[in-house]
């Protein structure tokens, strides 16, 4: 399922149900550096209308529109209103500031939808009013990175540390991408363990802690990333 990073900013306690009806085509925005423009379909599906503000940052919840520069896409409009049931493209244009050449850059596509104060409810219901900020995972690519990026699953290395009574895990993404892996399973000759290493900066890895009692000696590892489209790409190793 396509996850998207939601935060709810302002409560007026009126009640018990909480709702948000924005929905996004996408879970992730790969922006090519040779792109001019790119386009993004936002829905409002609830049966009122909503104000969207947008705009781009680095992930921090204390950014605001006023507080971001130097970022290589701007969202356009930056405010606007989606009625019950309407769709609209959100423009994304490049700014053409500089930007690493040689990796992607991760930046954060922001949606701020601000429901009515007004909301008509059947009388057996009540409302939590909430300003719902929703963030989608933005990555600049550079043009004629290498290999490309269907072959991030392949270059993956996992690789096992073994210590006097205990088991590291080492996790390295060589690619000029962002690997983000939606789960990572580690076989052992007693048992299976999960971990989470959650997403990998271009050209880092991580070592991760494995329970050697419970799992004994690894045999392989079998994780799934997610790709551009936000689809699963499986892959396994052998140790």
């Amino acid at each position: 399922m396509k996850k998207l990073r939601i935060y709810l900013l302002h409560l007026l306690l009126l009640g018990n149900v909480c709702q948000a009806g924005m929905t996004i085509e996408s879970s992730r925005v790969v922006f090519s550096a040779s792109d001019r423009e790119r386009s993004l379909l936002l829905a409002n599906n609830n049966s009122y209308p909503v104000i969207v503000q947008t705009w781009v940052d680095n992930g921090d919840l204390k950014n605001t529109p006023e507080t971001v520069d130097n970022v290589p896409v701007i969202p356009l409009p930056a405010v606007f209103r989606l009625e019950p049931q309407e769709k609209k493209n959100l423009r994304l244009l490049a700014t053409h500031i500089p930007q690493a050449t040689d990796r992607e850059s991760l930046y954060w596509l922001n949606m701020y939808e601000i429901s009515p104060v007004e909301t008509k409810l059947p009388a057996s219901l009540s409302a939590v009013k909430v300003a719902v900020r929703l963030q989608l995972k933005l990555f600049f690519r550079p043009e004629n990175l290498s290999p490309s990026p269907d072959k991030v699953v392949e270059e993956q290395k996992i690789e096992p540390q073994r210590m006097p009574g205990r088991l590291a895990i080492k996790i390295s993404n060589p690619t000029p991408y962002f690997a983000t892996y939606r789960s990572l399973s580690l076989v052992g000759e007693k048992s299976m363990q999960t971990i989470d290493p959650g997403m990998l900066s271009p050209f880092s890895a991580k070592i991760i802690n494995a329970d050697i009692v419970s799992l004994g000696e690894p045999k392989r590892a079998t994780f799934e990333l997610i790709d551009d489209d936000g689809n699963i790409v499986k892959g396994n190793r052998s140790f």
